[in-house]
């Protein structure tokens, strides 16, 4: 579109008819861009405010232009219908008709502004105001760079909100899911930690959203990862009370019977032990076993109790630990019966042996061998003492046996 320059011909009716139909059509679709821009998200995120930095800057720009796009675009729309009223509906208009239109479309003629001259600088006869004044054409101008650059803030706050609600929304919604389940007293604090972080994490991105540069995230996945795996820990504590509620009765059984189980292993190794100490005389360092059966059964009857009264979180915990100290204690009970008898098995077969070896004595026709004999009486006086010195009748046995094979005592 071109404006007719003053002294010249009559504008092209063909021409104008032209730019008007086109000036016509720019209100219509400038008017649906204005509300389809209004309607966007980024729009709506953008009127309640409560940003900072350079998006607080940027939200006030952009409303501003917002609102200047709606008065230019009423001016536009004015200019316009009046080049339409001065082109008239004839087919013919005349050549003050085509001018007028002409000036109205493409012509200075549009106030966008009037402001009032001060006292002091104006003469006598000066103007008591100053008028401002465009073109049509350069109001489409102005709005269309305004559009792009408002348009440009809304699609960027939307972004980082579809970012930060892609980023947050699994883990939100998890965390929805677990306060409505109705074991909440051992994890509500859990909950409402993670709950924080989680609020804070979202306020940090969305305060100041255009603060972000390149394909940087709105939100440090490095934390929403820390979040995520802390909400399905509680996740897992709520399922392990709820499988726990489902099954308690089980649950307690198989554990007093786990318990009743290790007390008879720690009552065989303490027997084992008291045995051992009295027959025989071991190495130093064995072991001394212990009884943790009544301390564990008396967790389990605190933990039993807790889930009598709906403290699941804390009846798991308790449930947790008493399985697990079951089996510590089972291993160390086994461990040490295992240790302990082991000395009495040697024991008897260091008397097995001297016991062979003697009969293989009086099969060689030893039997009246005095310095043999006096190794046997050795050997034997050691392993039928009580307690009996193992590391001193293993020594004697092995000579007695030696003096045998070598057919003379030592």
């Amino acid at each position: 579109m071109t404006a007719v320059s003053p002294g010249t011909s009559a504008p092209d009716r063909d021409r104008l008819d032209a730019d008007l139909a086109a000036a016509e059509d720019a209100v219509v679709r400038a008017s649906a861009s204005l509300v389809e821009l209004e309607a966007h998200p980024g729009h709506g995120l953008l009127a309640p405010g409560g940003f900072t930095g350079i998006s607080a800057r940027r939200r006030e720009e952009t409303l501003a232009t917002v609102a200047e796009l709606h008065r230019d675009l009423a001016l536009y729309r004015r200019a316009v219908a009046t080049a339409r009223e001065a082109r008239g509906t004839r087919s013919r208009p005349s050549t003050e008709e085509l001018t007028a239109a002409d000036a109205a479309l493409h012509g200075e003629t549009v106030v966008v502004a009037e402001e009032a001259v001060p006292l002091q600088r104006r003469g006598l006869l000066g103007p008591t105001s100053r008028v401002t004044r465009t073109s049509a054409d350069a109001l489409l101008a102005r709005m269309t760079a305004g559009f792009d650059a408002a348009t440009e803030v809304v699609a960027a706050v939307a972004a980082v909100w579809d970012d930060v609600a892609a980023a947050l929304g699994p883990v939100e919604r998890a965390l929805e899911d677990l306060w409505a389940e109705p074991a909440m007293d051992g994890v509500a604090a859990d909950l409402r930690r993670w709950a924080d972080r989680l609020a804070a994490l979202r306020t940090a991105a969305l305060t100041d959203p255009l603060a972000r540069s390149g394909d940087t995230s709105a939100v440090d996945p490095a934390a929403v990862a820390e979040i995520e795996a802390g909400v399905a820990a509680v996740g897992d504590a709520l399922a392990e009370a709820r499988a726990l509620r489902a099954g308690l009765d089980d649950r307690v059984a198989a554990l007093t019977a786990a318990v009743d189980e290790l007390a008879g292993a720690e009552a065989a190794a303490a027997a084992v032990a008291a045995e051992t100490a009295r027959l025989v005389v071991g190495p130093p360092g064995l072991p001394v076993p212990d009884r943790r059966a009544p301390a564990l059964r008396t967790a389990l009857r605190e933990a039993h109790d807790d889930a009598r009264r709906g403290a699941w979180a804390a009846a798991s915990t308790g449930f947790t630990a008493v399985s697990a100290g079951v089996r510590a204690a089972r291993a160390a009970a086994t461990s040490d019966h295992a240790v302990l008898a082991g000395l009495l098995d040697r024991r008897a077969e260091l008397r097995g042996r001297l016991g062979a070896l003697r009969a293989k004595a009086a099969a060689r026709g030893r039997s009246e061998d005095l310095a043999l004999d006096a190794l046997h009486t050795r050997a034997r006086d050691l392993l039928w003492t009580a307690p009996c010195d193992l590391a001193a009748s293993t020594v004697a046995v092995r000579a007695y046996q030696r003096a045998l094979e070598d057919g003379a005592a030592s």
